[in-house]
């Protein structure tokens, strides 16, 4: 049994290394770039919030939604790109995917308590 389980976790390993290997390095460094500024601009926009804020105003959710949409779009345009070298689970991804995805994060699911709906499907 143990070495049927040894075996499995062996396959599965090998497999994502496979697939790792097959993403390239330019689309990794890419979705990087595009990580960081997302993070600095949501981190800068965050420490510049009241502690006392319960509620955004149109302009802090505005702010708050360009961060988010930019981030979309950006992540998006980038997997379309380089749709015919990722993996399968990326080649059909539509950019409804893409917000899927984000409106699950860890981060927005902490920021839900701010009642804050972007229209992330409007096109750049």
């Amino acid at each position: 049994m143990n070495k049927k389980i040894i075996v499995a976790l062996s396959l599965i390993w090998v497999g994502s290394q496979a697939i790792a290997q097959n993403v390239p390095e330019k689309y990794l460094r890419e979705m990087d770039k595009i990580s960081n500024t997302y993070t600095t601009d949501m981190r800068q926009f965050l420490r510049s919030l009241p502690n006392s804020t319960v509620q955004f105003n149109p302009q802090q959710k505005n702010q708050y939604c360009s961060i988010v949409a930019i981030y979309v779009d950006d992540f998006y345009q980038l997997i379309d790109q380089n749709r015919a070298s990722l993996p399968f689970s990326y080649t059909n991804m539509t950019k409804q995917d893409v917000i899927v995805q984000v409106k699950k994060s860890k981060e927005m699911q902490l920021l839900s308590r701010y009642h804050i709906e972007c229209d992330l499907n409007q096109v750049k």
